[in-house]
C-alpha cells in the first residue's frame, strides 16, 4: 500500500531566512511561514509553521525570499522528538521541495511576476496572474 504525506501553503514569511550548513557543505535554509484562516467567529486565525530547504533551493530561498514575501511552498511534514532532563519537546518541521514567490516583500499585488524552482533547482518563470474578467454579458448565457 502506498501512502502520501503532501503539504500545500500559501502564506507570508515571518523573518528572513536563515542558513547554514551541514557538515557535509550541504546549505540549510529555514524559515518561518504564516498562514491565515478565519475560526467559527469569523476571527482571523495565524497559524506558524517552520520550513526547511536544501542545496539547491536553499541557494534560491536565501537569495530571494525575505521577511513578508508571500509563497506557495509545496513539502512534506516531518515530527520529532528530543528529550532533555526528562522533558520531551515535539517539533513539526515543513520539508519543503518547491518554493513559488508570489510577491516580493512590501508589494501588496500578492499575483506578481513569480517563478517556480524545486529541490532539484530546475523549474520555469511564470507570470501569476489573477483570471481575466469574463467579456461576456447576460445576453450571452443561453437560458
Amino acid at each position: 500500500m502506498k501512502s502520501v504525506c503532501s503539504v500545500h501553503m500559501v502564506g507570508a514569511v515571518g523573518q528572513n531566512p536563515e542558513t547554514r550548513s551541514t557538515a557535509a557543505g550541504v546549505l540549510v535554509a529555514s524559515f518561518s511561514l504564516a498562514t491565515n484562516t478565519r475560526n467559527k467567529d469569523k476571527q482571523e486565525v495565524t497559524q506558524w509553521h517552520n520550513c526547511v530547504t536544501f542545496g539547491k533551493l536553499a541557494e534560491i530561498v536565501q537569495s530571494y525570499v525575505k521577511k513578508g514575501s508571500k509563497l506557495y511552498i509545496d513539502g512534506t511534514i516531518q515530527y520529532q522528538v528530543s528529550e532533555k532532563d526528562g522533558m520531551k519537546t515535539y517539533y513539526t518541521k515543513i520539508i519543503v521541495h518547491s518554493v513559488s514567490i508570489l510577491s516580493s516583500p512590501g508589494n501588496s499585488n500578492q499575483y506578481d511576476q513569480g517563478s517556480t524552482q524545486t529541490a532539484d533547482g530546475i523549474g520555469t518563470a511564470h507570470e501569476l496572474a489573477p483570471s481575466p474578467a469574463n467579456d461576456f454579458d447576460d445576453t450571452d448565457i443561453p437560458f
